[in-house]
C-alpha cells in the first residue's frame, strides 16, 4: 500500500469522496480546478486545496503525478522532491 492510499484510508468517507473527485479532475485537466496554485520555488509543482487537505502534484512532460496528500500544517510543503 502506498502513502496516498494509506492517507485516504484514515479519512472520513466524505473527505475521501471529495479528494477522489479532485484527483480525477487533476488527471483529466488540472488547470480548471478552482483552488489550484503553483508552488513558489518549485518548477512544475502545484497544490489544490480540498478543505483542510492539500493535494500536491507535479507535471512533467505532459504527465501528472500526484505526490502527496496531507493535512495542512507546518510540515506540508517540506521535503518535496
Amino acid at each position: 500500500m502506498d502513502k496516498i492510499e494509506k492517507v485516504l484510508r484514515k479519512m472520513r468517507r466524505k473527505e475521501q469522496e471529495a479528494i477522489l473527485l479532485v484527483m480525477m479532475q487533476i488527471k483529466k485537466d488540472f488547470r480548471k480546478l478552482p483552488n489550484l496554485k503553483p508552488l513558489s520555488g518549485m518548477e512544475n509543482w502545484y497544490r489544490v486545496r480540498v478543505g483542510n487537505y492539500r493535494i500536491l502534484f507535479v507535471v512533467e512532460r505532459g504527465r501528472v503525478e500526484i505526490r502527496k496528500i496531507t493535512k495542512r500544517d507546518d510540515q506540508t510543503y517540506r521535503h518535496l522532491n
